[in-house]
């Protein structure tokens, strides 16, 4: 087994209780794995009767309470009863590991720390170094999974290294590097839909799910791709090829604000609050918004912006292994990127023209949150970036310029 995850993976402590900003154990959905659930059933007293009448033993589902929806055992110092009362070896799984993500490929682990939590997002957006991804390994084995498309998997890390060290690149501007990775993108998709259409042709293929390797002609394909587009000079090579829609920046991000009044919110003041923005927005003439952008450039740095995308590329990029949609999971990362940039200066606004290091790390964990804390709103967020015109390349890439 192959493990990845970034070098500050193993460094991340909780904050816990009063000290954290936004507790982890409210909102989404806490569910208690059976082994845990099974040394719940011989907990005695009023804790062991109030697991066994607020945890579903069919689904393992805490019943939440209040308008938050907060953990049954979270108490009103935001501290956890079962800790308190046996200590963290009888957390569940998912509180155990949490924010810790780990994403299942065959005989791969990818591990993450998500930025959902606050602090976790907080030491992301202050870190002044590049992160770098590590790889350990052990004696562990998958057993063998037919359904699962190992030569594209391969081929796609080979290209995330790439899409990685590009989004590093800080002698080119953090906006060029993300239009560079958008064009890649696009043009490795291409081949990987080429690689498809040549496996739907063979006899075999439509009887078994037999991935075919990419041939030699189409794996030097894609490294000249990768390597032509880690250069600088390609920005101006590709700018022609790309017919932006004569529509403002100011609209084109107000229209992606109104695609996340649609999904689902977890925390109850989300969508008033994209509302309020919107309103905002839409109040502000065109010179006005350009003029305070102008002012807000300073509050931010390319290397905040770099973290993010990184973060974004690092845990979307392989996922096209399971729908070969490369090119939305890059939208994912600069929509998301940009969409955490416009929600820091609308917040820069509203606070009289002051953005502090505890507002960035809150606005951008709270984003993700509602993205990726909900596999309905992460699912819809990919179809959007597939098919909803306000996530076209020429939209972004206009952004972006």
């Amino acid at each position: 087994m192959r493990y990845y995850y970034p070098d500050y993976f193993n460094r991340f402590t909780c904050a816990g209780g009063l000290l954290c900003p936004d507790s982890c154990c409210h909102i989404w959905q806490i569910t208690v794995d059976k082994k845990t659930l099974k040394k719940y059933d011989k907990i005695q007293g009023e804790l062991g009767e109030r697991m066994r009448k607020k945890i579903d033993r069919k689904t393992g589902n805490i019943e939440p309470h209040g308008e938050e929806n907060r953990c049954e055992f979270l108490n009103e110092d935001n501290l956890c009863d079962i800790v308190l009362n046996l200590g963290e070896d009888y957390l569940c799984h998912t509180c155990h590991t949490h924010p810790r993500h780990e994403e299942v490929y065959y005989n791969v682990r990818e591990q993450s720390l998500s930025i959902t939590c606050p602090i976790a997002c907080k030491e992301l957006l202050m870190r002044e170094e590049p992160v770098i991804i590590k790889t350990r390994e052990d004696s562990k084995k998958d057993r063998h999974d037919r359904h699962f498309d190992a030569p594209l998997f391969n081929q796609l890390l080979y290209v995330r290294d790439g899409m990685l060290r590009l989004a590093q690149d800080r002698d080119i501007g953090i906006f060029r590097r993300m239009s560079l990775l958008l064009g890649m993108a696009h043009d490795i998709e291409r081949r990987i839909r080429d690689r498809q259409a040549r496996s739907r042709n063979s006899f075999i293929n439509r009887f078994f799910p037999l991935y075919q390797e990419f041939t030699p002609g189409e794996e030097d394909e894609i490294k000249k791709i990768v390597s032509l587009y880690s250069n600088a000079s390609a920005y101006n090579q590709m700018l022609p090829h790309i017919i932006t829609e004569d529509v403002s920046v100011k609209q084109i991000l107000t229209d992606m604000f109104f695609t996340l009044c649609t999904m689902e919110p977890l925390k109850n003041t989300w969508i008033p609050y994209i509302q309020s923005i919107i309103n905002i927005r839409m109040q502000m003439g065109e010179e006005e918004y350009i003029n305070c952008y102008e002012e807000f450039k300073e509050e931010i740095t390319d290397i905040q912006l770099e973290q993010l995308l990184f973060y974004f590329i690092y845990l979307y990029c392989c996922s096209a292994t399971y729908d070969r949609m490369l090119l939305a999971k890059i939208k994912m990362a600069v929509a998301n990127t940009m969409i955490i940039r416009e929600l820091w200066f609308m917040k820069w606004l509203e606070d009289d023209k002051m953005l502090t290091e505890d507002t960035q790390a809150w606005m951008a964990h709270w984003f993700v949150r509602e993205i990726e804390n909900s596999d309905e709103n992460l699912e819809q967020w990919d179809s959007l970036m597939q098919r909803n015109p306000r996530f076209s390349l020429k939209l972004l890439i206009k952004i972006l310029n």
